[in-house]
């Protein structure tokens, strides 16, 4: 069974995971213009830390939270080499509507061995469209188990 989950995080930034010792896919809605790289960091290697395995970024800086949470996982590994069955994957996703990074979410976020059986939305910042966001993922959700694969 696939979870969703919605952490609205404001100053002094911390984040706690939801799904203690469960590995799953975040989508990172940023929307604090005002945060700092080493809030940004910090943000970046508590995911990591706490079992993130996809980071879907999206809203102020995307790109910067992407490196981050990239930067986040090879920090996780003295020599900068971290085992690749702990790979956490990125993306970002700058100007795109909110359906369009859901879809993305709920539907590209397994790799290799990953399936994410949780979904978790980080919102940085007071952003009004974390609950439209959470709506999206939870519909798709319920329409994707419906769904008859394709071949």
């Amino acid at each position: 069974m696939q979870r969703v989950f919605s952490n609205a995080l404001s100053r002094p930034y911390a984040f706690r995971s939801p799904v203690p010792g469960t590995e799953y896919a975040a989508w990172i809605i940023s929307h604090d213009r005002t945060q700092t790289a080493a809030e940004r960091d910090k943000i970046a290697a508590e995911l990591v830390g706490s079992g993130c395995r996809y980071a879907v970024c999206s809203g102020f800086e995307a790109s910067k939270w992407d490196d981050a949470v990239d930067l986040a996982f090879l920090d996780t590994s003295a020599e900068f080499k971290p085992p690749d069955d702990r790979f956490v994957m990125t993306s970002w996703h700058c100007q795109e509507p909110l359906q369009d990074i859901a879809e993305f979410f709920v539907l590209n976020t397994s790799f290799d061995f990953f399936e994410p059986s949780a979904f978790v939305i980080v919102a940085i910042g007071d952003d009004p469209g974390v609950q439209q966001a959470e709506a999206l993922v939870r519909g798709l959700l319920q329409s994707n188990k419906t769904m008859e694969p394709t071949r």
